[in-house]
């Protein structure tokens, strides 16, 4: 029988409407908030595997996030020291042959047989280097532009210093969080919201640690090639390569398609050695490299990985394509065991009533099910309540009556 639409009942359903549109309100306003905590959490599971190795050497939680995040800091310390300085006479002699590499480019698409590649590409070319060398005399940057990029700077700081302090203490209290989070659902319940929480841990973990493996190997992989290459720019591609592998499918193509550029004002034939190198180190990657390095991660399709990175990029830029890939992760996690545990209760149901039928009895005991999908064992008919021992009393009134029977029935016998 359907519930009546009672006055009160539609004044809770507007208000659960209300209150989950001002939810997503929020979430909307505070989106560089949430991504923050986000990738907070996402660092904290990739390097909680090393925190439970700390302390089982002694260390206790506190210290081995520290020394984690200690050992990090010199890392990048190191890593500063070691590339900066040509990096940065790289990326200055790269920002003024900008102009020189557009000539070159406008140049061999003017000689091209190809109508579309020797007018609209040459116009493309040359209307980019109009505004680059227009941008480089006159820079136009106003006190506010330039009040606006130190904040953006300190805020990118501040990002940073989030994400750490957020991974740390999200880490120190994720137990009790836990505890928390999971007592509030229904007893048959915890188990199923427990494996979801450990499966979302385990594949987000795994995925952070992965692909930083695969943007340390394709970066070095590209630094070593093109450096043989004697490629112009050789370090900043190679970098530029390894960081934009972190985002799938189009980060390589972006990565690779910049060393092909640059090679191209060099000589048409190093252009091709250099796209056949990307082609073939995608091919690697993805037919050895990402089965071995990725075998714990999030294991979602391709199509999949396209749409959340899509929907991810529209939503919040550079950063939501990134986030995309561990949000959909959590939601194929959460999906995934949902349909499981629903099934495994049909099956279970589906026995029930094959036992029935094949008895030909009617419903019993034995055909009750517990809200968390298990069957209850069934009672056993030929256990019977065993008599109790009776008390002392009573055992002394027994005595008495039977001794006074006896004596009564056998008159003669003294």
């Amino acid at each position: 029988m359907q519930s009546e639409l009672t006055p009160g009942r539609v004044m809770v359903l507007t208000a659960s409407a209300l209150s989950i549109i001002g939810v997503a309100w929020i979430l909307i306003q505070i989106r560089s908030l949430f991504a923050l905590l986000i990738i907070g959490m996402v660092v904290a599971a990739a390097i909680e595997p090393s925190v439970r190795r700390l302390r089982r050497l002694g260390l206790t939680q506190a210290q081995g996030i520290l020394t984690i995040y200690g050992g990090l800091l010199a890392l990048i310390a190191f890593l500063l020291v070691l590339v900066v300085p040509p990096l940065g006479s790289q990326a200055s002699d790269l920002i003024d042959d900008i102009p020189i590499i557009l000539q070159e480019l406008r140049r061999q698409t003017a000689d091209s047989p190809n109508s579309f590649i020797n007018t609209t590409v040459w116009e493309a070319l040359a209307r980019t280097e109009r505004a680059w060398i227009e941008f480089r005399t006159q820079p136009n940057i106003e006190s506010q532009q330039a009040v606006s990029l130190v904040s953006s700077t300190f805020g990118v700081l501040i990002g940073f210093v989030t994400i750490f302090m957020t991974a740390f203490y999200w880490l120190s209290e994720k137990s009790t969080i836990k505890r928390v989070v999971v007592n509030i659902f229904a007893e048959h319940r915890r188990e199923q919201v427990l494996e979801i929480w450990e499966s979302i841990e385990v594949k987000l973990g795994g995925w952070i640690r992965g692909q930083l493996v695969l943007c340390l190997i394709i970066g070095i992989s590209s630094t070593v090639f093109y450096f043989a290459l004697d490629l112009p720019f050789w370090l900043a591609l190679g970098i530029f390569a390894g960081i934009t592998e972190i985002v799938p499918f189009i980060g390589p193509i972006i990565g690779g398609g910049a060393a092909v550029l640059i090679a191209l004002t060099d000589s048409w034939q190093k252009a091709l050695i250099v796209l056949a190198f990307v082609i073939i180190l995608q091919q690697v990657e993805s037919a050895a490299l990402v089965p071995r390095v990725m075998k714990n991660a999030v294991g979602m399709s391709p199509l999949t990985v396209i749409l959340a990175v899509l929907i991810g990029g529209r939503v919040g830029g550079v950063t939501g394509s990134i986030l995309a890939i561990p949000v959909g992760a959590m939601i194929q996690v959460f999906v995934q065991v949902t349909l499981r545990s629903r099934l495994h209760f049909e099956e279970v149901a589906a026995e029930m009533a094959e036992d029935i039928a094949r008895s030909g009895t009617g419903p019993t005991e034995s055909g009750r099910v517990q809200p968390g999908g298990r069957p209850r064992r069934p009672r056993d008919p030929r256990r019977r309540k065993e008599p109790q021992p009776a008390s002392d009393g009573a055992s002394v009134a027994r005595d008495n009556t039977s001794s006074s029977s006896s004596s009564g029935g056998e008159p003669g016998a003294r």
